[in-house]
């Protein structure tokens, strides 16, 4: 596995909050060539440490969508229960995330939709899937306190991966 030095732990940082930043730009804010740089990016890539790069939609836009927190309890936990709920949760484009959480609830579902009439009619396509699900709570989300995908350099430096 690739261990993360302080130059790829610099690296991680910039892309989470710069994606479009040119391979110059980049070199130059490492303080580095453009070849050594782009090595250490390429090897990122290939360790898999950098999965993809992607666009964050603004607020203004999304603000013509809902969120809401879906907690899910199963029927069953046999096997093949979870399964069968994780391949069938796929082909919802609504879910943007599905989370298989310990304690007394299965799931955790982060939906967007339109608006309410939208999530009634997901939560009517789902228990039509016949997908395992005994019951739901859901919570519509009033206001974004918080979020962020970005990972803090103070914490991939606690990484097992750094050096």
């Amino acid at each position: 596995m690739h261990k993360l030095d302080e130059r790829d732990i610099q690296i991680l940082s910039i892309l989470q909050k710069e994606g479009r930043i040119t391979k110059t730009a980049l070199a130059d804010k490492l303080n580095l060539s453009l070849t050594p740089s782009w090595d250490r990016l390429q090897r990122l890539e290939e360790a898999g440490i950098i999965e993809s790069y992607g666009a964050n939609l603004s607020s203004s836009f999304l603000s013509n969508f809902h969120l809401v927190i879906t907690e899910v309890e199963l029927e069953s936990h046999k096997q093949g229960e979870f399964a069968r709920f994780e391949d069938a949760i796929m082909e919802f484009d609504e879910v943007l995330s599905c989370w298989s959480i310990g304690g007394s609830l299965d799931y955790i579902l982060r939906v967007i939709v339109k608006d309410v009439i939208d999530y009634q009619d997901f939560i009517k396509r789902v228990l039509n899937a016949d997908i395992g699900l005994r019951r739901y709570f859901s919570y519509a989300v009033l206001d974004c306190v918080k979020h962020s995908d970005v990972i803090p350099e103070s914490l991939i430096k606690k990484s097992d991966l750094a050096k």
